[in-house]
């Protein structure tokens, strides 16, 4: 029998060991530019929770508007704590000056409303 050797005549192109690094730090950045990207789109999006406490100003300042009592306050509704500030818009005695703010659990300002309405009993 004969034995004959396989003899390879191609050569397999292959990466450097310094050209596998390069890559991988390349992959890298871009990976960590998504990353911001993403968590940037995350928070400054509509939350839930935005949008529910949007609803309960809205509801308080309608409530505000019908009533007489011009009173600052602070409650809370749910984890909410909403913070009512009534003044004198301008100084003058027929307009009045609403602000709400709602804030969450930690303490941090989802949203505010501003409205000046018109006394309808003076």
């Amino acid at each position: 029998m004969v034995r004959g050797k396989l003899i390879f005549k191609s050569k397999i192109a292959a990466s450097s060991i310094i050209e596998v690094l390069i890559s991988m730090v390349v992959i890298m950045v871009v990976f960590g530019i998504t990353m911001m990207i993403y968590a940037n789109i995350i928070q400054s999006s509509l939350s839930v929770k935005k949008i529910r406490a949007q609803a309960i100003l809205n509801q308080t300042l309608q409530a505000d508007e019908s009533s007489a009592s011009n009173i600052s306050t602070t409650f809370t509704a749910g984890d909410l704590s909403i913070e009512q500030t009534v003044k004198s818009y301008n100084n003058e005695p027929n307009l009045t000056e609403i602000d709400l703010a709602a804030y969450d659990a930690g303490g941090k300002e989802l949203i505010t409303l501003h409205k000046v309405i018109i006394n309808k009993n003076e």
